[in-house]
């Protein structure tokens, strides 16, 4: 990297600089053609010293009619790396992050946003898969480059353990059969002695003779 980026200041030399070497790192990473390079390299650039998000921008906004990238770069000669921490990326960085010098850590952010700049096939070639886990591989790996001090402070992302799915439901005990065996027999013999059983005789008649009622008149 050009000694001028060695500097806490983003000046037009720095960023230069950083644009290069992050530029370069992407296309051997993926071997990319010239062709390809052009196109990445033709991607605007927004520089800001803040803290925040970095992003790529596929759609026009903030003035570029096209795809472009923010890079945020907060104040100060050092500041600290943050990376996602994603387990198939197997690597992440300590919550209190990693202290960079600011050409590292710009030339990280930059890989990062060249990265989904790939994925969404801005550079001419097959769109990939969206994942937060092949920008950030390929973060770890700009600064594994350039700083394997900082590298060697990141550390190990282990996979969420799967929740165990219920399994089928154990066979009931011996007493528990033996139980229900002796209830369905006795359900059995109750119904049989129900059927087998006479009909209830109708209810007597009443027996009282009536009168019948007298004519009125004469």
């Amino acid at each position: 990297m050009d000694a001028a980026a060695t500097i806490s200041r983003l000046t037009l030399r720095a960023r230069q600089a950083i644009h290069r070497d992050a530029l370069g790192f992407v296309a051997e990473r993926y071997g990319l053609d010239a062709a390809q390079c052009e196109a990445l390299a033709a991607i605007p650039v927004r520089w800001k010293r803040a803290r925040g998000s970095s992003a790529f921008y596929l759609r026009a906004a903030h003035g570029f009619a096209g795809p472009h990238i923010l890079v945020r770069v907060p104040g100060g000669a050092r500041v600290r790396w943050h990376t996602y921490r994603r387990a198939r990326a197997r690597f992440a960085t300590p919550p209190g992050g990693i202290d960079l010098d600011v050409p590292t850590f710009a030339g990280a952010v930059l890989v990062h946003e060249l990265t989904h700049a790939l994925q969404h096939g801005v550079a001419g070639e097959p769109k990939r898969r969206y994942s937060e886990v092949e920008t950030t591989e390929n973060e770890l790996e700009y600064v594994r480059r350039r700083t394997p001090d900082a590298y060697a402070r990141l550390v190990p992302v282990l996979p969420k353990p799967r929740r165990r799915k219920a399994g089928p439901a154990a066979p009931p005990s011996a007493l528990a059969a033996l139980r229900a065996a002796v209830l369905r027999m006795a359900a059995r013999v109750v119904g049989s002695l129900t059927s087998a059983a006479p009909p209830a005789p109708p209810p007597p008649r009443s027996r009282r003779r009536t009168r019948s009622p007298r004519p009125t008149g004469s």
